[in-house]
């Protein structure tokens, strides 16, 4: 289907399609326990009943690290004020260890920042596996050498367990324009290893996804690419525009009018153990507990947070600084 102008129309990959691409991974009997907490994950999305009330967060957001290597022009990371630093292993097992506890089956190793930088991210998904969880690592594909690939296919990975790599174009023109400080050969040639390596020692998992957020500088790339990877990943992901309030939070001027998912499904832990109320957080504006000192359940359940979800059931979205012109 195309538009008048001739250019095609390309839709986001829905979840359901997703879903059922990912059918190929049932091979073993746990494949199914782990496809069956999938589709409990995305089911709110696709019924549209995004904003429950959940004893527990369904996943956690770990920020290994807010260090970057690279200076993308899709993403505002480098004028954020926060910090800079990497996640003590110790504080990372404490909220492990309580996210198995509370039977939580997904973390999410990705915040601001790349987290292949933290010294100690193959130890992390090492103690992630010992835990029976789920872990969805996002990353800008620089340090996925083949050493680090071979670590993280020997760590113990499933079906359960997802590998992103963000590559915001299909010419090495336009990704390395757009990913400032990349190199897209060696990004390129790396992901093939790993999906190569996967399939040479019959691995079940894990899932391996590219993403493509699209500006003006890359657009016109955007059909190319999904062509070029959905012959070669598990899910070449077009995730629409880039979202304006993450690139430059003066850029959007249309209120929000919806709630938001990811309010209801993760819970954002910034590297020293802080607790926003969402990744887009990139000051650190909302902190409303850290797991230094509290579980994920008291932070989940406390009065900062529940009240934040309650301005957006009612619809209040102006009341919160960040949410207001969120287009998420």
């Amino acid at each position: 289907m195309k538009q008048k102008d001739n250019k095609p129309i390309i839709h986001r990959r829905p979840d359901i399609k997703m879903l059922r691409e990912e059918l190929k991974f049932l091979k073993r009997l746990d494949d199914v326990k782990y496809f069956q907490q999938k589709v409990a994950f995305v089911l709110p999305r696709l019924l549209d009943r995004v904003d429950r009330w959940t004893d527990v967060p369904p996943s956690v957001e770990i920020e290994p690290t807010n260090f970057c290597n690279l200076n993308c022009i899709t993403c505002g990371q480098s004028g954020s004020p926060r910090p800079k630093g990497y996640m003590k292993m110790d504080l990372f097992k404490k909220i492990v260890d309580d996210v198995a506890e509370k039977g939580i089956k997904r973390i999410q190793l990705y915040l601001l920042g790349e987290p292949m930088l933290h010294p100690k991210i193959i130890d992390m998904i090492r103690y992630i596996k010992t835990k029976d969880i789920g872990f969805h690592l996002t990353t800008n594909g620089t340090l996925l050498t083949k050493e680090k690939s071979d670590e993280i296919l020997s760590s113990g990975v499933t079906s359960a367990d997802y590998l992103t790599v963000s590559i915001l174009g299909f010419t090495k023109e336009v990704h390395e324009k757009v990913m400032r400080g990349v190199n897209h050969e060696q990004v390129v040639d790396d992901l093939l290893y790993f999906v190569e390596a996967r399939n040479r020692l019959k691995l079940n998992g894990p899932v391996i996804e590219t993403v493509f957020y699209s500006i003006k500088e890359n657009e016109h790339e955007v059909q190319p690419w999904l062509d070029y990877w959905s012959k070669i990943v598990d899910h070449a992901n077009f995730g629409g525009k880039a979202i304006e309030a993450f690139i430059d939070q003066s850029l959007p001027t249309t209120p929000r009018t919806r709630t938001c998912s990811i309010l209801w499904e993760r819970m954002a832990v910034y590297w020293n153990g802080d607790v926003s109320i969402c990744g887009e957080d990139m000051d650190g504006e909302l902190i409303v507990g850290n797991l230094r000192e509290q579980s994920i359940q008291e932070v989940w359940l406390g009065e900062k947070l529940i009240h934040l979800k309650q301005l957006h059931k009612e619809g209040k979205f102006d009341q919160i600084s960040i949410c207001k012109y969120c287009d998420w």
